[in-house]
């Protein structure tokens, strides 16, 4: 009500009610707090570091710039994804889990708000700052660090944004992934051990069914050959591209564990 000053009435309908509230405290939580900064510190120190240490290492040698620039690639590739894909299952193992433990997701929705706008807040108002903080900022910063300590020169832009989005689908992946296990499990242990069992299984997959590379987000950010890059690392180079189908089953799995998500939610009983 607008003649409250504690509280202001948001108008919703359906699976709507709710979720402008829900999305702004996800966001306050990421961007009104120090969250955002400490998590910027520990993704510029981890990627862009690691990256900046090895690319000095490397420009000492001489002719050593080609070197510099497919190792710098491949470096961003498997921390953007990989190991990103590990604190994207930490930020998102409590989103669900920890409302349903410390009884807040029941006194929420005993309100009248959509169980429906809960889950999708978790959802868009983490993937905000994850995209942001580990995707985007990182990003930049390696482009820049690839660019004028490899070749010299400043790598095509186009096909470096599209290298980010393509890890933004792996981490999407990962992100849906913990979400849905978050509405499956009652238990943390549950959802960030399967979480990170299913990221770090991915090669342990790929050797029993090679087809697999084509299905998860594995074949983003790893190269499937030894003399071949990954994904996103053919696009930095400009390499010939290997198969996309890993961003499109990235895509379409995310929307499935989303849509179990929301399915699952709806039957919780608290």
């Amino acid at each position: 009500m607008s003649g409250n000053s504690a509280f202001i009435l948001c108008q919703g309908r359906g699976w709507q009610r709710g979720l402008a509230n829900f999305l702004r405290a996800e966001l306050v939580g990421w961007f009104g707090t120090r969250t955002w900064l400490t998590h910027l510190l520990i993704w510029v120190g981890m990627i862009d570091g690691i990256l900046l240490v090895t690319l000095l290492s490397l420009r000492r040698e001489a002719g050593a710039a080609l070197e510099a620039t497919e190792t710098g690639a491949m470096l961003y590739s498997i921390f953007s994804g990989m190991f990103a894909a590990v604190g994207v299952v930490i930020i998102m193992q409590d989103a669900i889990v920890g409302e349903k433990l410390s009884g807040t997701a029941a006194w929420v929705l005993s309100k009248p708000v959509s169980r429906a706008s809960f889950v999708l807040s978790k959802l868009f108002g983490n993937m905000v700052g994850i995209l942001i903080m580990i995707i985007l900022v990182p990003g930049l910063i390696a482009y820049l660090l690839i660019s004028l300590l490899g070749r010299g020169a400043w790598l095509p832009f186009l096909p470096f944004l599209a290298a980010m989005a393509c890890l933004a689908v792996a981490q999407i992946f990962f992100q849906t992934l913990t979400l849905m296990l978050g509405t499956l499990f009652n238990g943390r242990g549950a959802v960030i051990g399967l979480g990170l069992a299913i990221l770090f299984g991915q090669q342990f997959m790929v050797q029993m069914a090679p087809f697999l590379w084509r299905v998860l987000p594995l074949g983003i950010f790893l190269n499937e050959q030894p003399d071949s890059p990954s994904l996103t690392a053919a696009l930095i180079l400009g390499q010939p591209l290997p198969s996309l189908q890993p961003v499109w089953w990235g895509i379409g799995l995310s929307i499935v564990f989303v849509m179990i998500s929301l399915w699952r939610f709806e039957r919780t009983e608290f």
